[in-house]
């Protein structure tokens, strides 16, 4: 084999363990918000992989941090590791036990990992990289955070291998993937604010007639919710479904139930649905989007049907379809509109398809 040929299938085999952590990333997309969500892939010097795994929730471990210690256990034997939950005594544990282990290793990442310069409540996963020495760092995604920014940069000065898919024009297609991965994250970064519109619908496109989505699904988008700083949702919606808008079905250790806006231009518009009896939770009546999105920050779900859509459609940064697998001739209410998307990502939870698109200006 010559050696454009070796270079041909080292970049191929860079997009392939790539494409497999923004797959992996996908599963944890809006869970680990205001965090990103992010992948981290580690082979061993066979090319064998020997981890594979996500960041889970904001404050807890990074997913470089959770793909070593997986490694470092089938690497070594020790599964004492395992036992450690927070992300400091990983860290120590991986520098004093490791010694070597790593130095024949490549990580792949979704996203840049974070500098020395980061403060936060988890520590610098480019400074356990250069401690380990591991051999390689390949990347899909440049970090925007101030303070995280700049990892690659310190990997390098040390002398570690480093392959940043924004700096080849071989990898241009899953940088681009990346950047979709992360917009969730860089809405919050550069807006102050994220805006999600999530809609379900069977096959024939009808949305009436009562539930739609399947069980799984359901419990995914209230997983979602407890991330969300507010429900968006009009007041045509809540008069004839009468939601709790909860995070009942939620999975998650945490159930935390996110506000709601109501968007109306019904002045008088009556406190009667069940979602105002929900504890702990503050419900707010608007009748403009001017001064819906005056105050608008954080993570905002908005639920609905056309109206609302076509409403909030210049402000929205990312649309989430629920497709559950059913026709039904009984009904046959749609979402009727002109518009166009951006697809960034499909995966199936229970029954149902999760589409993830974007606007087209995007």
């Amino acid at each position: 084999m010559n050696g454009e040929s070796k270079r041909l299938q080292s970049i191929e085999k860079d997009e392939f363990y790539l494409n497999l952590c923004l797959q992996n990333a996908w599963q944890n997309q809006i869970l680990t918000l205001p965090n990103p969500s992010v992948s981290a892939l580690v082979l061993d010097k066979y090319g064998a992989i020997i981890s594979l795994e996500s960041h889970q929730e904001c404050g807890k471990p990074h997913a470089e941090v959770l793909a070593l210690q997986k490694a470092y256990v089938n690497l070594s034997g020790d599964d004492a590791i395992l036992l450690l939950k927070d992300s400091a005594q990983i860290h120590n544990y991986l520098i004093q036990h490791s010694k070597n282990l790593f130095r024949d290793s490549t990580i792949y990442v979704s996203l840049e990992p974070c500098s020395s310069l980061k403060c936060g409540e988890t520590p610098s996963c480019a400074t356990l990289l250069k401690t380990i020495k591991i051999k390689r760092v390949v990347i899909a995604a440049q970090d925007i955070h101030k303070q995280a920014k700049g990892g690659a940069e310190e990997l390098e000065q040390c002398g570690i291998s480093v392959t940043k898919a924004w700096k080849s024009k071989n990898l241009t297609s899953i940088n681009h993937k990346a950047n979709h991965l992360l917009l969730p994250f860089k809405s919050l970064q550069t807006k102050e604010r994220f805006i999600l519109y999530k809609y379900a619908c069977r096959l024939d496109g009808s949305i009436n007639g009562g539930q739609i989505s399947s069980k799984a699904a359901q419990e995914q988008i209230h997983n979602y919710r407890t991330r969300a700083n507010s429900l968006l949702i009009s007041g045509k919606t809540i008069r004839i479904d009468k939601p709790i808008l909860d995070t009942r079905f939620a999975t998650l250790n945490s159930k935390d139930t996110p506000n709601v806006t109501i968007l109306t231009n019904d002045k008088n518009f009556p406190r009667v649905a069940p979602l105002f009896n929900v504890s702990n939770r503050e419900v707010k009546i608007v009748h403009n989007v001017d001064s819906l999105l005056h105050d608008a920050k954080g993570f905002i779900i908005c639920e609905g049907g056309a109206g609302l859509f076509e409403t909030l459609q210049p402000h929205i940064d990312m649309l989430l379809i629920i497709l559950n697998p059913s026709i039904n001739t009984k009904f046959s209410l749609s979402m009727r509109l002109n518009q166009s998307f951006h697809f960034a990502h499909s995966m199936q939870v229970g029954e149902d398809l999760f589409l993830w698109l974007l606007p087209k200006q995007i």
